[in-house]
């Protein structure tokens, strides 16, 4: 943990750490082995001195200790040394649990990267483990290791497939058999002897769950697809599924057995082409078509959005740094979608808000904060909500999905019981929501003056139920119903956007511009464990951005300070600093001082922290 330390300077370190490698206290062994395996990251060749005294530890009767020390061999070890390490290794991996195991696989897939023509020794290794007893995320964890060496080393893609192969013949667990089936159909064509996997496929389609006879149909239509040289013999395979008990795995063998019969290029297309619009995109797209229902047909090149949780639906600027997502242009159908500069999910709530002139009159949107579910996605009836921040209204979007079958829902509204304070001046019902369409009521309130708190506001699911025939129609009689939501509650952080992100240099010249005279303090147990969660808690509630990357507390830190900024309903420029310390006892302590030039809005904030 020391950045500047140099190898001279850690060698008598290690040279102690040795000593204690053989002491007859566990605890400082633990100490010792636990120590050099972080050491060996960065100065692997001092630990190797250790090597003779970490293979007696491998022995050890704590198994903390003989974990470590075969994981810190593997990461010392030279190449010709590894197939040493694999017998130790063998005779070790029964006697320890699942966790364990883990953090060992962990290691090979590190050391196979470190030498990739010792690839076949390793997978080998991976593959003996797999057949040998242990649970899921053990299972699990070797597969990703094998996939991962197969991505980074091609020549080691056959043999990966093989094992693979082996695996499901007695696997037990369904999901890693599917996952294996999908990887089969998508790297077996490109193998050298791809024919020789499709016994291998077909064994599940006879042999397994339906769920896996499924996965299975699909692999082998992936080699029909792929390879025209196999796609009579695969055609053939798909009409004996044609009668299976399962109507998922009789389906996809009608379907895809009628795309390689009639439309080959159609079928490769669809199997293997990468380029097709992410699902959570196309999911987001479909939705705001059906509430709109334009006159023209769903198009992709037209319709296609950005999905809701990759984009941000503030107007501020999100706290949390830019990672991969279905709104990055990373595919070819994503760049089409950034080119053409689309509507984002944000975009197109605030145009169905404006398109209802008695909002509208209500004035223009501070903010439109991110939506948050209200019920589980696999309820009857799925309800999420979006709190709209005007001038002096707060207007609550409910949209709400019909997940029950011949039943259309009629004059779909929200109650929300709020305290007096707080006004409903309008509510907006759905007129009909037929199952699986969306749909979007509102509720609108009047806000109290300097109110940013709302207290929990219980909510209920109002609607009259009818039956849907089955030519379509809607019957005319029907039963009024009502479905329990969480509660809502508009908080501070509703009312501030992020700032930009400052230097620092330029965050102490605003602070001392201020002035103490525009400065709240107040200190809070937070009663968390950890430094990181506090400082990921403390910006939620304030809705604030940090500045410079404050928020990334070190690994290790007792004591964290976090800079941040923002801009508050009315435009009021904000900015926080907050200081955090981590005691063994009291959990995290957290000290935050507000400045701003409203000091009424520096003592709620401040007091926004519960």
């Amino acid at each position: 943990r020391l950045q500047n330390v140099t190898a001279a300077q850690v060698a008598s370190a290690v040279h102690t750490l040795q000593e204690f490698l053989s002491s007859h206290v566990s605890a400082y062994r633990y100490a010792a082995v636990r120590t050099l395996s972080e050491v060996v990251v960065r100065f692997p060749l001092v630990v190797i001195p250790c090597t003779v005294d970490l293979e007696h530890c491998i022995a050890d009767t704590n198994k903390n200790v003989a974990t470590l020390a075969i994981t810190t061999l593997l990461k010392t070890g030279v190449e010709a040394s590894v197939d040493r390490l694999m017998k130790l290794t063998s005779g070790f991996m029964s006697d320890i649990s699942d966790e364990f195991k883990i953090v060992l696989v962990d290691a090979i897939k590190a050391l196979c990267h470190k030498f990739p023509h010792k690839h076949p020794t390793l997978l080998n290794f991976l593959s003996a483990a797999l057949r040998e007893e242990g649970g899921f995320k053990f299972k699990k964890a070797i597969v990703d290791t094998i996939a991962d060496v197969m991505d980074n080393i091609p020549d080691s893609r056959d043999l990966g497939l093989e094992h693979f192969c082996e695996f499901i013949e007695d696997c037990e667990f369904f999901d890693l058999s599917v996952r294996i089936l999908h990887m089969l159909g998508e790297r077996g064509p490109k193998t050298s002897n791809p024919a020789k996997y499709v016994r291998f496929i077909l064994n599940r389609v006879f042999l397994e769950t339906s769920s896996v006879r499924a996965a299975a149909v699909t692999s082998l239509a992936m080699f029909g697809s792929a390879l025209p040289s196999l796609t009579s013999h695969i055609c053939v395979l798909l009409r004996r599924c044609l009668m299976d008990g399962d109507d998922e795995v009789r389906e996809r063998a009608i379907f895809y057995l009628d795309q390689l019969t009639s439309e080959p290029q159609y079928a490769k297309f669809l199997l293997h082409d990468k380029t097709t619009a992410p699902l959570a995109s196309l999911e987001a797209s479909l939705q705001l078509y059906l509430q709109k229902l334009p006159s023209a047909p769903f198009d992709v090149e037209k319709h296609l959005i950005a999905a809701p949780e990759d984009t941000e639906l503030s107007t501020g600027t999100s706290s949390a740094p830019p990672t991969p997502s279905a709104s990055t242009p990373t595919s070819t159908a994503d760049k089409k979608v950034a080119d053409k500069k689309e509507i984002t999910f944000a975009d197109a709530n605030i145009e169905i808000f404006q398109s209802i002139p008695e909002l509208k009159a209500l004035g223009k949107i501070f903010k439109s904060c991110n939506p948050i579910e209200l019920t589980e996605s696999e309820t009857e009836y799925v309800v999420s909500y979006i709190k709209h921040i005007l001038p002096n209204h707060i207007v609550f979007q409910f949209n709400v999905t019909n997940n029950m079958e011949n039943q259309a829902l009629e004059n779909v509204t929200v109650e929300v019981e709020a305290s007096d304070e707080w006004v409903e001046e309008l509510s907006i019902p759905e007129a009909s929501i037929r199952h699986g369409q969306p749909g979007t009521c509102f509720v609108c309130f009047q806000r109290p003056a300097n109110n940013f708190n709302s207290g929990t506001m219980n909510c209920t699911l109002k609607f009259t139920a009818k039956d849907v025939e089955s030519d379509g129609s809607v019957s005319d009689l029907g039963n009024e119903d009502e479905y329990q939501l969480e509660d809502v509650e508009v908080l501070e952080s509703d009312f501030m956007r992020g700032g930009e992100n400052i230097g620092l240099v330029e965050f102490r010249r605003l602070w001392e511009g201020l002035g103490d005279e525009n400065e709240s303090v107040k200190k809070y147990s937070l009663g968390l464990d950890s430094i990181q969660k506090a400082v990921s808690a403390v910006m939620d509630l304030l809705g604030m951005t940090a500045c410079e990357n404050s928020a990334a507390v070190p690994d290790g830190a007792r004591t964290h300070a976090v800079n941040l900024s923002g801009v508050f309903f009315g435009d009021i420029n904000v900015l926080c600093r907050a200081g955090f310390m981590l005691d063994a006892k009291h959990g995290v302590t957290l000290k935050i001082a507000v400045r701003s030039k409203n000091s009424e809005l520096n003592q709620t904030l401040a007091n926004a922290i519960r």
